[in-house]
C-alpha cells in the first residue's frame, strides 16, 4: 500500500469517527432538548410531593389571587430567578390574548403595557417567585382549579390541580389518562401542553 492512499484511509477514518461522534452527541442533545432524561413520576410520588409542600402551595394560591387583577385570567411559569418561561394574559369572559410570550427577563414586566395590566412591581414578582421555589413548584395558572405546575418531563408537565369551588364537577379531573382526582380539593395532572394530553406512564 503506498503512503498516499494509506494517509487517504486515515483521513477518510477521521473523518468518518468524527461524524459518527457528532451524529451520537446531535442525537443526544436532541433527546435531552424533549425530556428523554427527565424523571416520570408516579401517582405515589406526586401525592407525596404535594403533602409535603400542601401548606406552602396554599400560601402560594392565596398570594396569587392577592395580586392577581380580577378582570385578568394569568398564567407564569418561571424558568430561574430572572427569566419568566412563560406569560398569558387574558380578560375575562374572552379567549383572546392580550399577551402572550415566552422566556424573557423579568423586567419586561416593569414595561408599561405588562405594568398597566398586571400593576405588579419587582418585589411582587419577586415574591411570586420565592412562594413557587417555597413550595417545590415552577408555575401558576389561574382558573377553577387553580394549576400549580411541578416540574416538566417531555414533553408535559406535572400539576397539582387545587379545586377552590365545591360546585365545581370533580368527574371531568379523573379520566385514568391524564387526569388523577385524588379527593375533593386535588386532582393531579400530566399535560402535554402543544402536542395535547398524555396519559400518566405510572399509576401507583
Amino acid at each position: 500500500m503506498s503512503k498516499t492512499l494509506k494517509y487517504i484511509l486515515i483521513g477518510l477514518a477521521i473523518v468518518f469517527g468524527l461524524f459518527t461522534i457528532g451524529a451520537i452527541v446531535l442525537n443526544i442533545m436532541i433527546a435531552s432538548a424533549f425530556g428523554a432524561f427527565d424523571k416520570n413520576y408516579s401517582v405515589s410520588e406526586l401525592k407525596e410531593e404535594y403533602y409535603s409542600n400542601e401548606k406552602e402551595i396554599d400560601e402560594l394560591i392565596l398570594y396569587f389571587n392577592k395580586i392577581k387583577p380580577k378582570d385578568k385570567i394569568v398564567s407564569i411559569e418561571f424558568k430561574d430567578d430572572e427569566i419568566i418561561g412563560r406569560l398569558a394574559i387574558e380578560n375575562k369572559g374572552t379567549e383572546k390574548k392580550n399577551f402572550q410570550s415566552w422566556n424573557f427577563n423579568k423586567e419586561i414586566l416593569l414595561t408599561p403595557d405588562l405594568k398597566n395590566m398586571l400593576n405588579w412591581d419587582l418585589e411582587t414578582i419577586e415574591i411570586l417567585k420565592e412562594k413557587l421555589d417555597n413550595a417545590d413548584c415552577i408555575s401558576i395558572e389561574d382558573g377553577e382549579p387553580i394549576k400549580i405546575g411541578f416540574k416538566r418531563s417531555g414533553l408535559g408537565m406535572y400539576s397539582f390541580d387545587v379545586f377552590q369551588d365545591k360546585a365545581t364537577n370533580r368527574n371531568n379531573f379523573n379520566n385514568n389518562c391524564n387526569y388523577i382526582l385524588v379527593n375533593n380539593k386535588l386532582a393531579l395532572e400530566y399535560g402535554g401542553g402543544a402536542v395535547g394530553p398524555q396519559c400518566f406512564q405510572n399509576f401507583k
